[in-house]
C-alpha cells in the first residue's frame, strides 16, 4: 500500500511546473515553463543556459559568458558577469543587471530597467519605457513605438546621439 502511493506522489511532484533554484551547470540547458516562479543560479557560476517562459516570475543568477532567455512571464530579473547574451520579451517587466561585453535585448516589454557595464550593446524595441544605466562605454538603440528612452552615463555625462540614431555613452557610436 505503501509503494503505490509514494510513486504516485514522485508523479505528481514531476508533473508540477516550476524548478529549483539550483542545479544548473556549465554550458547546461536550464528551462523552467507554466508555473509560478522560476529562479535559477549556475553553480559552477560561468557559460550556463537559462530559459524561462509562461511563469509568475523569472529569475537568474549567472557569471561570465551565460545566454538568458525569458518571455511571457509577469516579472523578469536577472544578473549576470561580464559577456552574457540577456533577451528578454512579451512580458510587463524586465529588470536586468549585467558586466561588460553584454548584449540586452528586450522587446514588447511595459518597462525594462537595465545596468549595463562597458563595451554592452542594448536594444529596446517596442518598450513602453526604457531606463538604461551605462556603467563604462555603451550602445543602446529604442526603436518601434518606445515612449520613455532614458540612458544615463557615468560622472553625469549625457549621451550622445549616433548618426544612425542610437543614444551612446563614450566614443561608442
Amino acid at each position: 500500500m505503501k509503494m503505490p502511493f509514494a510513486i504516485c506522489l514522485l508523479f505528481v511532484v514531476a508533473l508540477t511546473p516550476g524548478c529549483s533554484g539550483h542545479g544548473c551547470r556549465h554550458t547546461d540547458w536550464c528551462a523552467c515553463s507554466n508555473g509560478t516562479e522560476c529562479v535559477q543560479s549556475c553553480e559552477d557560476n560561468n557559460g550556463c543556459r537559462f530559459f524561462c517562459d509562461h511563469m509568475a516570475k523569472c529569475g537568474a543568477t549567472c557569471g561570465t559568458a551565460c545566454n538568458i532567455e525569458f518571455h511571457d512571464a509577469k516579472e523578469n530579473v536577472v544578473t549576470c558577469g561580464d559577456a552574457c547574451n540577456i533577451s528578454c520579451h512579451d512580458g510587463p517587466s524586465c529588470d536586468a543587471t549585467c558586466g561588460a561585453d553584454c548584449t540586452y535585448t528586450s522587446y514588447n516589454t511595459d518597462t525594462s530597467t537595465l545596468r549595463a557595464g562597458p563595451n554592452s550593446m542594448i536594444a529596446c524595441v517596442s518598450v513602453k519605457n526604457c531606463v538604461v544605466e551605462c556603467t563604462g562605454s555603451c550602445v543602446v538603440s529604442c526603436t518601434d513605438q518606445v515612449d520613455q528612452c532614458q540612458v544615463t552615463c557615468p560622472n553625469g555625462a549625457s549621451p550622445v546621439t549616433c548618426t544612425d540614431g542610437r543614444l551612446a555613452c563614450g566614443d561608442s557610436c
